[in-house]
C-alpha cells in the first residue's frame, strides 16, 4: 500500500532530497569519466571531530571506495509560514561527506592535486578540486522537482579528521522546505450547506 503524504509527493521531502543530491554529484563518478569511486547515501551523522564512533562507521559504509562522497541529511528547524499553525517554513541541513585515502602525499595529492591527477580526469585529484566540483554541482540544486523543496544554499565547510589512511571534510548546506499539514484529516463528512437567520 503506498503513503499518502500532504505535500502530494510521492515520498517524503528527505527521501527526495537524499536521491536528489546522490544523483546531482553521479556526474563525478569514475563510470562516468571522472574520479570519485562512489556517491553514497548515508544515514547517519557524524556530530564533529569527535565522533569517533560516526566516523568509523562513515569509513565502513564506504567499503574501501575512496575517494568517495556520502550524502546525509541533519537537523531541522522549523518556524510559522501562515495563521493557524498549519502551515510552516523549515530549514534542513543537508550534509556532503568527503573521504580521500590519497597515499602519495597528506597535502600533495590528498589535498591539493599532483601530477598523476593533473594527468587524467579519472585520477584523485585531491580533496580541494573535490570540495569545489560538489559545491559547483549542488548549489541552487532542487530536488524532487515540487515547489516545497526550495534550492540548496551553502553553509559551512570544515575538517573532521586526517589519518593515516583517510582523510574526511564536511560540507553542510541548508535547504528550505515548506510545509501544510492538512488540519482537516480527522474529519469524515465536510459542511456543504448552512443557514443563518439575523433578526433584530
Amino acid at each position: 500500500m503506498a503513503h499518502a503524504f500532504d505535500t502530494g509527493l510521492a515520498a517524503p521531502q528527505r527521501t527526495l532530497i537524499l536521491a536528489g543530491v546522490v544523483t546531482l554529484l553521479a556526474s563525478l563518478l569514475k563510470a562516468n569519466g571522472l574520479y570519485l569511486h562512489s556517491v553514497i547515501p548515508w544515514g547517519g551523522v557524524i556530530r564533529s571531530w569527535t565522533d569517533t564512533d560516526g566516523i568509523a562507521m562513515l569509513h565502513e559504509s564506504l567499503l574501501g571506495r575512496l575517494p568517495a562522497i556520502a550524502v546525509a541529511l541533519g537537523d531541522r528547524s522549523s518556524k510559522p509560514a501562515g495563521t493557524g499553525g498549519w502551515q510552516f517554513q523549515s530549514e534542513l541541513e543537508l550534509l556532503l561527506y568527503f573521504a580521500s585515502n590519497n597515499a602519495r602525499d597528506i597535502t600533495l595529492g590528498r589535498q591539493t592535486i599532483d601530477v598523476v591527477g593533473a594527468a587524467a580526469n579519472a585520477a584523485d585529484p585531491g580533496l580541494h578540486v573535490m570540495l569545489e566540483h560538489a559545491e559547483q554541482l549542488v548549489i541552487g540544486g532542487r530536488c524532487g522537482a515540487s515547489a516545497t523543496i526550495k534550492g540548496i544554499r551553502p553553509d559551512r565547510e570544515e575538517e573532521l579528521g586526517t589519518f593515516d589512511d583517510m582523510t574526511l571534510w564536511l560540507q553542510t548546506y541548508q535547504v528550505t522546505l515548506a510545509r501544510t499539514i492538512k488540519k482537516d484529516r480527522s474529519v469524515t463528512q465536510f459542511l456543504d450547506d448552512i443557514r443563518v437567520r439575523v433578526t433584530q
